[in-house]
């Protein structure tokens, strides 16, 4: 009788307390993550990220537009780096647009704790045809296949993005990983930005051949050539990825880290001119 009793008992306590990641799935958990962001964009058009990049400024250009399933997003409108033109990187405001495919291609694996942060982790199975992360390692053919995103339990901003894909280099198909780390987190005019993003790369090293050895070979004798004072500064600017990428051609398994710093922020002022 007390074991029948104590059974009912458990059966009871299961039944009342549940299991807390089976009581979440990976929509709520996006449509979560939608709601915080449409909130944050009230008021906003278009705000603007400069940025530090490996001693280099980068300028980019987010505009609101409604998406076709009637969602309010940035898009990325311009893109620069030391002046130039270019392919902006991934960033924030991509895990938002992906939206419904991000909740369909999910499962929610739970809450954990990432860098001193409570974060929902979300494991993306099939990351093909959405782009996103595409651009996560620029200057290489990098199809991402699968992913994980891991969201503040509390603000619903990304803390980590994880892409593992394919690259295509010489005809070979080569595995590539890389994770972006979105930390220092700032409130300018209600939009939640990170100050602080690390990209790690995995798998790049595989892909140096020849001709990238031979341009790197012709880009330190070009530095040796220049005068002390332009070699120094440049040599100060480039002296991290230099070392990395030193790294990467007698071993396969260095990986290469980029900080990105945000260093302005600009809102509702249009372009930048």
């Amino acid at each position: 009788m007390r074991l029948c009793r104590a059974s009912l008992l458990v059966t009871a306590l299961v039944v009342m307390v549940g299991d807390p990641v089976a009581a979440q799935s990976a929509r709520d958990i996006v449509d979560e993550m939608l709601a915080a962001y449409e909130a944050r964009m009230t008021g906003i058009e278009n705000y603007t990220l400069v940025q530090g990049v490996m001693g280099f400024e980068t300028v980019t250009y987010h505009e609101k537009e409604v998406s076709a399933d009637g969602r309010a997003v940035f898009r990325t409108r311009l893109g620069s780096m030391a002046g130039q033109e270019g392919s902006p990187a991934t960033g924030i405001d991509d895990v938002y647009a992906i939206g419904d495919d991000l909740a369909n291609r999910s499962e929610y694996l739970g809450r954990e704790s990432l860098n001193n942060h409570d974060v929902h982790v979300l494991d993306i199975f099939d990351l093909r045809g959405t782009g996103f992360g595409a651009n996560v390692a620029q200057g290489s053919e990098f199809t991402p296949t699968r992913g994980r995103v891991s969201l503040d339990v509390d603000t619903y901003v990304p803390r980590r993005l994880l892409f593992e894909g394919e690259m295509i280099r010489g005809g070979s198909v080569l595995p590539l990983t890389a994770t972006m780390d979105m930390d220092d987190y700032r409130d300018v005019q209600g939009l939640l930005i990170p100050y602080r993003t690390i990209t790690t790369i995995e798998g790049l090293a595989a892909a140096i051949d020849s001709d990238v050895r031979a341009q790197f070979e012709q880009m330190q004798l070009e530095l040796e050539a220049m005068p002390p004072q332009q070699r120094q500064m440049i040599e100060s600017m480039m002296a991290d990825q230099m070392r990395q990428f030193e790294a990467m051609m007698v071993d396969d398994a260095a990986p290469m880290t980029v900080e990105v710093l945000v260093t302005d922020v600009r809102v509702n002022e249009g372009p930048p001119s």
